[in-house]
């Protein structure tokens, strides 16, 4: 398949490098010094657990081209706005894959790009920048997620799935991708909201009583302000929260806190961009807003994380 990849920073390259290396045909649109980074030195992935690495030389360019058959589009959410003049300009034959951290975008950005060719995932892959090379992981316990929105069949997301499982990713399709995604949003705000209150350090996280039961009461919150915004909660485990003990679930977050996965693949990413946490804090302070619901815990999360800045 004929595959361009609109933004090419962690998950970006992560996706790209091993999309290639499955066969495809890949392009890397980039501008600015990460074009002439990925011109001069290629595409380089470091597995951060296995050591394993990947180097290609992919065709990099400013613009889409317009053969290609998939977008894959892996930018901040604060960007969406300034690709949308290159996305409706791409063929419409051109299906359009938006790995985006956005819930609240979901029925602008299908308006703006067409319903019939706009589709939604989430990365279950994360890292860290390295000098030119990308140090990565999989994240097996979040596969990459798929789903259809809004009456759209499950055809296309479960074909994306089966492309990327294709490329080496654990990969799963859920009944409701924007459900996921403002599930996803709370998850998040309220996790990185306990976590910067410790200085970004999970270890620490896992040491605070006082941070843990914040984290699971601030999500129990958000869960109901999914809940009241007229979404089912996803993914199903999630769902089943607000019924178990809070010391079981605190004991079970502790242990996952505390391992040296959760440095990388937690820390890293949340320390390295907090701009993106903000992004989620924000749309967690809007679905507050719109349910109606009193979420005295989580807005206290989001406050964690709109103050932190990087270390």
């Amino acid at each position: 398949m004929r595959i361009a990849v609109l933004g090419v920073g962690v998950i970006g390259s992560i996706y790209a490098a091993k999309l290639a290396a499955a066969g495809h045909s890949v392009t890397l649109v980039a501008r600015g010094p990460r074009k002439r980074q990925l011109e001069s030195s290629g595409l380089q992935l470091e597995d951060a657990l296995s050591g394993a690495t990947l180097h290609l030389q992919l065709p990099v360019s400013d613009q889409l081209p317009r053969d290609a058959e998939l977008v894959v589009v892996a930018i901040r959410n604060a960007q969406v706005d300034a690709a949308l003049p290159q996305l409706r300009q791409s063929p419409s034959a051109t299906q359009i894959l938006l790995m985006l951290n956005g819930p609240l975008q979901v029925g602008r950005l299908g308006e703006a790009l067409g319903p019939e060719r706009v589709f939604f995932g989430f990365a279950g892959a994360g890292g860290v920048h390295d000098g030119p090379s990308v140090r990565y992981t999989a994240v097996r316990a979040q596969p990459t997620t798929f789903g259809p929105v809004r009456d759209q069949p499950e055809t296309k997301p479960r074909a994306f799935a089966a492309l990327f499982a294709d490329a080496g990713f654990a990969t799963s399709v859920v009944a409701d991708m924007e459900a996921w995604l403002l599930t996803h949003a709370v998850l998040i705000t309220a996790l990185c909201g306990a976590l910067y209150r410790n200085g970004g350090v999970s270890k620490a996280l896992a040491a605070d009583k006082s941070g843990l039961n914040d984290l699971i009461a601030g999500l129990r919150e958000g869960l109901r302000v999914v809940t009241s915004l007229g979404f089912t909660v996803s993914p199903l485990k999630l769902r089943l929260l607000p019924r178990l003990p809070a010391p079981l679930v605190r004991l079970a977050l502790s242990r996952q806190l505390a391992s040296d996965f959760a440095a990388f693949a937690i820390d890293g990413h949340a320390n390295a961009a907090p701009e993106d946490m903000q992004d989620l804090a924000r749309d967690c302070r809007t679905m507050i807003a719109r349910s109606g619901r009193a979420a005295p815990v989580l807005l206290r999360l989001c406050d964690e994380v709109e103050a932190f800045r990087r270390r």
